[in-house]
């Protein structure tokens, strides 16, 4: 990069319209401090959205931070602002804010009348069939390559490709009544008023959230499984904890490896990017807003609903009734008096039962019968 201005003692670089000049005793070159900036934004980010990366990128913040801090502006005059003009700096940009704030909240109250349940409700009909549309064209494409299904025979390919077009075609005419009813699903307002663009920066913040607190569990509990797996001994155990410890890392790889997102690439009405939403297969998350998503989710909290409910009137099994005693039947009758004293001693009011075997069985008297009444014979 050619220098703005040349003397004898110093150069003197211009950088996106400012002036800058290596101290006294630094070392860096332009570039260097150029890309150092660029370094130091980049790994700010990154720690924004990747937390748990700030202590490894510590040492590169820091080089980077060196390496800025050998440069000064050079423009002629310049000066670092005081700290009472920082803070009424600081001070005019919180009142902006305020002031955007104050003009969305207003423009909220004001569109609240123009809120519609049907016209809400068809822009979520609307989203769900777009989402259709993209899972429907990608299993046509794949099913035409051969990707998808490739040791499928050609006749039941060409059927489920058929099949597919079907219900693509009408999916496409269900749009095009849904679109003539919702016009711009950007213009939907919510009942209070709100915009599609209103509600992302907040849904992003939600799903920011679930994602760190998910990854700091998961890698808290691989942590432990691996090292349970480590002590464990018996052959089933260890092949369920690898089994549950290598779920839990394919997971942690797919919240890992999720770049930094903005308002635009998340959902409005949930914490869900809408790349999940439009994924294929088994990847896909729908909304629970949309129609069809929120009538299966309704129908399996019905069924857990149904599940619970018959629990709770189901009555326990009773325990098998078991006679207070037995005596077996090859005693003699004096044996089999002389017992029998004894456990009427105990159980005045008990019965005697042939039972099972040729034996006799002493039993609790029924509700409102009397002392034994039936003996054995001789």
């Amino acid at each position: 990069m050619e220098p703005a201005i040349t003397d004898d003692t110093q150069q003197t670089f211009e950088h996106e319209g400012l002036l800058w000049k290596r101290l006294p005793g630094g070392t860096s070159t332009f570039e260097e401090f150029v890309a150092a900036g660029v370094q130091w934004m980049e790994i700010f980010h990154e720690t924004q959205w990747n937390p748990w990366r700030k202590e490894e990128l510590q040492p590169t913040s820091e080089r980077a931070r060196a390496v800025r801090e050998e440069w000064t502006r050079a423009e002629p005059g310049h000066r670092m602002m005081t700290a009472e003009e920082f803070a009424a700096w600081t001070t005019e940009m919180d009142h902006e804010r305020d002031a955007r704030r104050a003009a969305d909240e207003a423009r909220w109250e004001r569109d609240k009348v123009h809120y519609s349940e049907q016209r809400e409700h068809a822009r979520y009909a609307l989203l769900e069939r777009e989402a259709t549309r993209v899972r429907l064209m990608g299993e046509i494409q794949g099913l035409r390559s051969g990707a998808v299904f490739p040791g499928m025979p050609s006749n039941a390919r060409a059927k489920r490709i058929a099949g597919l077009e079907s219900e693509r075609d009408h999916n496409e005419a269900e749009i095009s009544k849904l679109a003539e009813t919702v016009g711009d699903p950007e213009t939907v307002v919510d009942v209070h008023g709100r915009l599609p663009r209103d509600r992302r920066p907040l849904t992003l913040v939600g799903y920011d959230c679930d994602r760190r607190f998910r990854v700091e569990d998961l890698q808290t509990s691989i942590a432990a499984q691996q090292e349970a797996l480590a002590t464990e001994k018996d052959r089933t155990t260890k092949s369920s904890l690898r089994a549950r410890v290598a779920g839990m890392e394919r997971e942690l790889t797919a919240l890992l490896a999720m770049p930094r997102l903005t308002p635009d690439d998340m959902c409005a009405d949930c914490d869900t990017p809408m790349a999940q939403h439009l994924a294929q297969g088994g990847e896909a998350r729908g909304c629970p807003y949309w129609p069809v998503r929120a009538a299966r989710m309704e129908q399996a909290w019905e069924n857990v609903r149904r599940i619970l409910e018959n629990a709770k009137t189901t009555q326990p099994a009773l325990p098998k009734p078991e006679p207070l005693a037995t005596l077996p039947g090859s005693l003699g009758i004096g044996e089999v008096i002389e017992r029998l004293k004894e456990l009427q001693a105990k159980h005045p009011d008990a019965v005697v039962k042939r039972g099972r075997a040729n034996r006799w069985e002493l039993w609790p008297a029924e509700r409102g019968q009397g002392r034994a009444t039936e003996q054995p014979s001789p």
